[in-house]
């Protein structure tokens, strides 16, 4: 016998030795395999995506090992890939058990021929078993026969508990495509930028190659050999029916062109912050679902781009911008920086950095203001003031170091003066507008009051730019608050009751949305003439080191904050002049999908009357003209008049005595006489009327002969007093009778006529000591008292009144 069929024989003793040994493992193995459907699902790792509101990839973030995954049903992968794949792996795969005894038998006697291995005989049942103990672990595991073994029993094992369509889709959804791609889904976009149920027989047939031996057959650095590859497979669709002699024509005609691999990476900023665990993090599961409008997004990120040449002339680097949905506290829109790549600081997040907000917390303090009192005609003194903090010094100045003078509240907010806003912050309870902050969202406030001052009103605390679009977002909602919210799992939850009175908010919007109320304190109008009703306001911290612009409609809020990140000073830009025209292009393209567009403010909540322009007060007997000013109605009385409010004082008669003026009842000329607090800024003022007061009336301090406020002659209703509450004693009403009393005050003329004026109509005409008596009949009253001589117009006084 010779060596060689000795042997031959020793090789078949082997190979039957082995099958015994092979035999007795299997069936070890076959008893301690687990669960199959348990296995399946413990081990499938999707890498986790990040998805706009509409399902569009924002970011895909990989596995542990660098792969980038995405699960999908068999029925979504099209019939071409899987025919492809099912060709090129197991052509029996729906004939066999999990193991294919005729494939092993062909492949041992193709091995043995060859004297080394040159076929296999895994199934794919067999490879999803290896695919499942490598999942997420580096490769190097060494390939013995127990291993083999071990595979063969479990395939079997996962073939007894599923179907053949389970085991399938399990298959190609964790194979590996190559450059980190794993699953047709993944595949599929990432090469040829379709769904697997869109591939062409060619992408089908290429793709379905790709597995075998991914860096060898790569595309892009050896697309010749997976061509050939696929070649080979189509022929064998051709030769076993499964591709018809045209699709196979096609196909082989059909360049493979790859598209350049790319690595979805929008939004970075937020989606960076979601990684990080901010905004609530990464949702369960694989698949974090945001708020954001992709389009919107993009759009923005392109504004940011278009303004950054100009930004960097005046050495800003860095922007950011936030688009909130007033209803519902969605973030729609959120661009970190200016640019993610930018070396020095262009992955600094600044929406939700602090930094000092400027100007643009002055709204907050009005809103307080308003809710005391404060009528937005009222007028306020922007003249230098030092305030009692610590040791007194504290000295606000307005950004352009003027002073203004007597200004209408809505304008000193309109206009962001400075000094009107301290002044406010110094008559609210202390902590009145820390505490409000926090209750609108503003949290990273958190040092006590005393620590920020009369300074906060200013901005001397650090905010960042989502917690002050967070209060704006409650301004445009009639002071109700909302939580904001980034991604779309939770609902947000409405506040229910108003933080801010709605006609205190209803002021606020009213001056923050007129272009002319800015002119006085801003110089202009600014860029913010937008096309539509926009209440917005700006800020610019100290140094010029950040620049902010934050408004509303009724149904967005944009926030816009332009400086550097590292905290360095710009070229003397302001909230106007850096932020303010992005914002006005920001707001544009956010209203552009919005056709119907609700008012700003609801305009029921203010009431109108007619007032001296000049005090904001109801016209008194000098006031040269009366305009129409609208007004928070508590303690309206019914005609457009405040009962709290008396008549206009600082409109005088006056006379002139010499080359000087004197306060005089008789007097013709008029002229306007300010209170003590405007005595410093007066005597810097040239005589008359510095460039506000359309008469060009004088304007006096108080300490001009004659003109002490105490002076000022008027007549009042002493009884009954206003608010008083009358009740009948008879049945019948004609014996009841109700006395009025007037009294003249500030005038030695005992001769004064006056007349009594009762709902409107004269009741009585009367001279000192100015008593009458009325019949009383029941309801709500208004009794007037003024002069009928018209030499001496005196203001009048009023009482409201009710008889039961």
């Amino acid at each position: 016998m010779s060596w060689r069929r000795r042997l031959g024989k020793r090789r078949l003793a082997a190979v039957l030795i082995g099958a015994v040994l092979l035999g007795l493992a299997w069936r070890g193995y076959r008893a301690v395999v687990g669960d199959p459907e348990a296995e399946l699902g413990a081990s499938w790792h999707e890498g986790h995506r990040i998805v706009d509101r509409d399902g569009a990839l924002l970011r895909e973030l990989p596995t542990s090992i660098g792969a980038r995954g995405r699960s999908l049903p068999l029925d979504a992968m099209g019939d071409r890939l899987v025919v492809a794949t099912l060709a090129s792996e197991d052509a029996r795969f729906y004939e066999h058990g999990g193991v294919d005894g005729r494939a092993v038998l062909r492949a041992v006697a193709q091995n043995l021929r060859h004297r080394r291995i040159v076929s296999g005989a895994s199934t794919i049942t067999q490879q999803l078993v290896k695919l499942l103990d490598t999942e997420g672990k580096p490769p190097g595991e060494r390939r013995d026969l127990e291993v083999k073994v071990r595979e063969a029993a479990r395939a079997q094992n996962l073939e007894a508990s599923l179907d053949k369509p389970a085991i399938l889709e399990a298959y190609l959804n964790r194979l590996s495509y190559g450059r980190g791609l794993v699953g047709p889904a993944t595949a599929a976009e990432a090469y040829f930028g379709v769904s697997p149920r869109d591939l062409s027989w060619a992408q089908a047939s290429f793709l379905a190659v790709l597995p075998r031996a991914p860096s060898h057959l790569d595309p892009y650095r050896h697309p010749e050999r997976g061509r050939k590859r696929q070649r080979v497979l189509l022929a064998a669709l051709l030769e076993d029916g499964l591709l018809s002699e045209a699709d196979y024509q096609r196909a082989i005609a059909e360049p493979i062109e790859p598209l350049p691999m790319r690595h979805p990476f929008a939004a970075p900023h937020l989606t960076e912050a979601l990684v990080a665990g901010a905004h609530g993090g990464l949702s369960e599961g694989t698949v974090t679902h945001t708020t954001l409008d992709g389009a919107l997004q993009r759009d923005l990120e392109g504004l940011v781009d278009t303004h950054r040449t100009r930004l960097l002339r005046a050495e800003a680097k860095g922007a950011a911008v936030v688009v909130i949905d007033n209803t519902s506290g969605e973030v729609l829109a959120y661009v970190g920086n200016a640019d993610f790549a930018e070396a020095s600081a262009g992955q600094v997040d600044m929406v939700r950095a602090l930094r000092q907000p400027g100007s643009t917390l002055k709204p907050f303090v009005y809103a307080l203001a308003f809710e005391r009192g404060l009528q937005p005609a009222a007028l306020l003194a922007d003249v230098p003031t030092r305030f009692g903090e610590r040791d007194g010094s504290y000295a606000p100045k307005n950004f352009d170091g003027r002073f203004l003078g007597p200004i209408p509240a809505r304008e000193a907010l309109a206009g962001s003066l400075n000094v009107p806003a301290v002044r406010l912050m110094s008559e609210l309870p202390r902590g009145a507008l820390l505490d409000r902050l926090r209750a609108l969202g503003v949290t990273s406030l958190e040092r006590d009051a005393d620590h920020y001052g009369l300074a906060l009103a200013l901005g001397s605390g650090e905010v960042s730019l989502l917690e002050l679009a967070g209060a704006y977002v409650a301004l445009a909602r009639g002071g109700r608050p909302i939580a904001l919210r980034v991604t779309g799992e939770a609902a947000a939850k409405d506040a229910g009751e108003p933080v801010i009175d709605p006609a205190a908010v209803a002021a606020v919007s009213d001056a923050l949305s007129d272009p002319v109320a800015r002119i006085r304190g801003l110089g202009g109008r600014g860029p913010f003439d937008i096309g539509f009703p926009v209440a917005v306001k700006t800020g610019t911290s100290s140094g010029y080191r950040d620049t902010w612009a934050v408004g509303y409609t009724h149904e967005r809020t944009v926030a816009v904050w332009v400086g550097n990140a590292d905290g360095a000073p710009t070229h003397e830009l302001t909230g106007g002049s850096g932020a303010g025209p992005l914002f006005a292009d920001a707001m544009r393209r956010a209203m552009r999908d919005i056709p119907v567009r609700a008012p700003l403010w609801d305009a029921a909540l203010l009431g109108e009357a007619y007032v001296c322009p000049l005090s904001g007060k109801p016209a008194g007997p000098a006031c040269p003209e009366r305009v129409a000013r609208r007004f928070i109605p508590e303690g309206d009385t019914g005609d457009g008049h405040h009962a709290s409010d008396e008549p206009c004082t600082l409109h005088r008669h006056a006379r002139r005595v010499a080359s000087r003026f004197r306060c005089d009842l008789r007097g013709r000329e008029t002229v306007v006489v300010f209170p003590e607090a405007f005595s410093g800024w007066l005597a810097s003022q040239p005589l008359g009327a510095p460039g506000w007061d359309p008469q060009g009336l004088p304007w006096l301090p108080e300490s001009t002969a004659g003109c002490a406020s105490g002076a000022v002659p008027h007549l009042s209703v002493v009884s009954p007093s206003d608010g008083a509450v009358a009740i009948l004693k008879r049945e019948g009403e004609a014996s009841e009778q109700l006395e009025i009393v007037a009294a003249l005050r500030g005038l030695d003329d005992a001769a004064l006529p006056v007349e009594v004026l009762l709902d409107g109509v004269v009741v009585a005409q009367l001279s000192p000591p100015y008593r009458t008596q009325v019949p009383a009949r029941r309801g709500d009253h208004i009794i007037e008292v003024r002069s009928i001589d018209p030499d001496l117009p005196l203001a009048g006084g009023r009482s409201r009144i009710s008889i039961r």
